[in-house]
């Protein structure tokens, strides 16, 4: 237990997986906690004694699952080896901690999502001087790292990067609980806080030496608090990967504006990569659009999507390539049928790097590498489909592999391992004949001995006339005859007893014996021999990482970009013409995801045009249910696929580059930030009129419906006029505020436009079409009664808003307002203003029940006298005919 106590010392934070034979061990408070969560059975070492120890175990074969069960929980795991052979050692075996899995610093295959990053990230910094962000994915090898001025950037950044796990100096306790408040959701202990050392020099030279020269230390000299949140990253994997090397070759530098920016809000309103209520992939963007076939290229098209571009040049090249397999479908098929035949190549390299990769995992990547030179050859023919490619910038084709396809380390495994290699490296017998004499000769001794054993075996059975005498294995006793007791009397007197089982006795003789070391001793030659082959081919290929992660990143890209074009095929998708104007212009446009869940020909195209110098802002009318939120997200998504490079959901499209998108549309309560709808709503708003700019595009849904109605006119007509005079953004403004339609007659960039519907014979029908001019209808009730509402309700209903409409001169209606609000003073509506005056006692009684209103000390009243009163009013009113 010393051995336990000294190696726990060192890893206080995390749970011990402590290797016992067969079994990794957990013992103390590790034990009683791990045995409740996972289920286990709580037993105790040294029963005998007045406190003995509690201890919990699992075999170590199905360690995995237990392990990714803490980790999803937020628990790190510290797995402590046995670093010596049992049986070349006298007394205890040398024990150590060879790895420490993480949520952000996960390796096992079985547990990570194929489809998604696993990032680790780190942050720091503070209001006065920015916060530096560095990320990495262990498996991977993609490091990196941006400064953001404002903690509002960095969570925006953070929920792009949804990181596994955050990093937070102890210092940095605001930070952290900063950090904590955006990302509720994650488990506290997600959230790792730890003491790290300061200071510039010793964290450049900390980044140095991993990276050698693959980052630039003049720029993060000039960013110091990015470079120590890239430190912080750096210093963490190593207290993670303590036996192996990182697989960090490169550190990427970025700016926020280098990408169009989607803060946390925009992502989670246009459910890009989940939807919003329950949270899951499936009925997202990038559920539509990710028909890749490989897992790499579906990381990749995740972050295009999340990081859409603002470099025309960049976006061209893309939209390039996919124009050119979209117009040749041979070429694309067989392009992807290639694909579909390859394995992970970035994880199944950095596994390589790391040490932790299995015989059959380099058997996969060396398969994947013998795919390329074919596909290289069929991408070939897509570069005549629409003449020669040829980027202004120099820049390589995106179709083109390159020159280096890493034949050399594909030929390397293909020569060394067996096609059939098994994951494990403990029984051998996955290095291909003729690599090593030595290993050949072990290999026929070990076969040729077991072939000795069975002459062996039938030589007795006729010396002895035995019929069921038999040589037989294990583990305890090794080689030895069985003979049944039927036949005892006929064993030969040479023979030596071993065992007696039931119905049996085992025998050895000094010819077993021998035949027995010969046998095990070359069997444990050759799989000791294959081990120090395999390891030996394994950090071969592991120092070629960074050329084959190269490789695998413009793989991943051919898979992203055939994809594309293969939803464009589908789809019907078009090319946009992506400029720098300040034009959004789409010809029958549609919602992608909203459209491939529709029947065949049911969604209904739309024109939209938006220009900062025209239609800037569009203020959308139009009842409920009639598309008004479609139509104006349709236009984001469409905003947004084509800056990633993508095709678009329309007959034609014209999009001029934009800086942000921004997006405020109808939620709930997020009671787990303490925050009402209202709240929450205002907040969004506000975020935005900070931010946004000129070459934004903003999409609003129902500003200030989750407040009183002359609040919420007042409150959209505010940020209507703010958006137009001072922020001059491309902006949708989806509202059921018809007063708001008055602002086209003084502001000469908003335009009115509705979603059409029309009422026949008593039923509304949604014609789903944009058209000119603002709409004074809602048709509110008519929604209600086809969503179920019973038919009383229903006509009281329809009975109250006439009584609105004659006290509020047809407001309720949604006559547009006055040009300015101020300017009018519209009376109060009102749920008990009617149409006739009331007059006589009944007047009187109404006088008399608001005089008391006015007379009662309502602080002053407990609830029950409260209701006791209303009570009181009520029945004087109905005993005196007033309704």
């Amino acid at each position: 237990m010393r051995q336990y106590l000294d190696i726990k010392a060192s890893y206080p934070d995390a749970i011990l997986f402590f290797r016992l034979g067969d079994f990794y061990e957990m013992f103390y408070e590790d034990a009683v906690y791990v045995a409740r969560v996972l289920s286990l059975t709580l037993t105790s070492r040294d029963k005998g004694k007045e406190e003995p120890t509690p201890m919990c175990g699992v075999p170590h074969h199905s360690a995995r699952g237990y392990i990714q069960r803490l980790t999803e929980t937020g628990h790190r795991v510290a797995i402590c080896e046995q670093l010596e052979d049992p049986k070349l050692v006298k007394g205890m075996v040398k024990r150590g901690v060879v790895r420490v899995v993480t949520p952000g610093v996960i390796l096992d295959e079985e547990s990570l999502e194929p489809r998604a990053p696993n990032y680790l990230a780190a942050v720091t910094g503070e209001p006065r001087d920015g916060y530096g962000l560095a990320f990495a994915d262990v498996t991977t090898g993609d490091f990196r790292a941006t400064y953001c001025a404002t903690s509002e950037g960095l969570i925006d950044e953070l929920a792009r990067v949804e990181p596994a796990e955050i990093l937070v100096g102890k210092h940095e306790r605001e930070l952290a609980e900063v950090v904590r408040r955006a990302y509720s959701r994650l488990p506290q202990t997600a959230i790792e806080v730890r003491q790290e050392e300061e200071g510039d020099g010793p964290i450049l030279d900390t980044l140095g030496e991993v990276l050698g020269s693959g980052f630039e230390r003049e720029n993060l000299q000039r960013l110091p608090v990015v470079a120590r949140a890239a430190a912080r990253v750096v210093r963490y994997l190593g207290a993670t990967q303590v036996a192996a090397p990182l697989p960090l070759s490169s550190l990427t530098l970025f700016q926020r504006h280098d990408f169009l920016i989607i803060d946390e809000q925009a992502r989670a309103h246009l459910e890009l990569v989940e939807t919003m209520l329950e949270r899951r992939r499936q009925g997202s963007l990038l559920d539509l659009l990710d028909v890749t076939v490989t897992a790499m290229g579906s990381r990749l098209l995740r972050r295009w999507l999340l990081f859409p571009l603002v470099d025309v040049a960049q976006i061209r090249r893309r939209q390039d390539a996919v124009e050119r397999l979209v117009a040749r479908q041979s070429v694309r098929e067989a392009a992807r049928k290639l694909l579909g035949t390859m394995g992970d190549l970035e994880r199944l390299t950095t596994r390589a790097r790391l040490g932790v990769a299995t015989p059959r995992d380099l058997v996969a990547l060396g398969k994947s590498l013998g795919v390329l030179p074919g596909l290289r050859r069929t991408l070939a023919q897509a570069s005549d489909a629409l003449g020669a490619v040829a980027a202004a910038d120099g820049e390589a084709d995106l179709l083109d592999l390159g020159a280096d396809l890493g034949e050399d380390v594909a030929e390397a495994i293909a020569s060394t391992l067996r096609d059939d290699a098994p994951a494990l490296t403990k029984d051998g017998g996955y290095i291909r004949p003729g690599v090593s004499p030595e290993l050949d000769e072990l290999s026929a001794i070990a076969s040729g001995g077991r072939e000795g054993i069975l002459a062996i075996e039938e030589r007795e059975r006729q010396r002895t006339g035995i019929p069921s005498l038999k040589v037989k294995y294990n583990s305890v006793f090794g080689y030895f005859i069985e003979i049944t007791r039927s036949h005892l009397a006929s064993v030969p007197v040479e023979y030596t007893r071993k065992q007696t089982v039931a119905n049996a006795e085992r025998f050895v003789t000094p010819e077993l014996a021998g035949y027995e070391a010969k046998i095990l001793a070359a069997d444990e030659k050759r799989i000791s021999l294959e081990l120090s082959l395999y390891t030996r081919l394994r950090n071969r290929v592991g120092e070629e990482g960074a050329r084959l992660l190269g490789l695998a990143g413009r793989v991943a890209a051919v898979d992203v970009l055939a994809a594309l074009a293969e939803q464009a095929h589908r789809k019907d998708y078009c090319r946009p013409l992506v400029d720098e104007s300040e034009v959004i212009e789409l010809g029958d446009s549609r919602h992608p995801v909203v459209e491939h869940g529709a029947s065949s020909g049911a969604f209904v195209p739309n024109d939209v045009r938006l220009a900062s110098e025209g239609e800037q802002v569009l203020l959308i009318t139009g009842p409920n249910m009639a598309g008004k939120s479609t139509l104006i997200r349709q236009v984001a998504l469409a905003t947004l696929m084509a800056q990633m490079g993508s095709f678009v959901a329309a007959r034609s499209a014209r999009i001029g580059l934009v800086d942000r998108v921004f997006t405020r549309v109808g939620a709930g309560d997020n009671l787990a930030r303490g925050e009402s709808t209202f709240l929450l709503e205002m907040r969004e708003t506000a975020h935005i009129l900070r931010h946004a700019t000129r070459k934004s595009l903003i999409i609003l849904d129902e500003i200030g419906r989750g407040t009183s109605t002359y609040d919420g006119v007042s409150i959209a007509w505010a940020v209507a006029e703010h958006v137009h005079d001072r922020v001059g953004a491309r902006t949708m403004f989806a509202t059921h505020y018809h007063e708001l339609c008055a602002l086209a007659e003084t502001h000469p960039r908003v335009r009115n436009v509705s979603v059409a519907a029309q009422e026949w014979q008593g039923e509304v029908v949604f014609l789903r079409k944009l058209t000119a001019g603002g709409t004074s209808r809602s048709f509110g009730i008519e929604v209600g009664r086809l969503a179920g509402l019973p038919a009383s309700v229903v006509a009281r209903a329809r009975a109250i808003l006439e009584r609105l409409e004659l006290a509020g001169g047809g407001q309720a209606r949604g006559v547009p307002a006055p040009a300015h609000p101020e300017a009018a003073d519209p009376p109060q509506l009102s749920l008990f203003a009617r149409a006739t005056p009331v007059g006589g006692a009944a007047a009187g009684c109404e006088a008399e029940v608001i005089s008391g209103l006015r007379a009662t000390d309502l602080d002053g009243l407990s609830p029950r006298a409260a209701w006791d009163l209303l009570a009181q009013m009520q029945k004087k009113l109905t005993n005196r005919g007033l309704p």
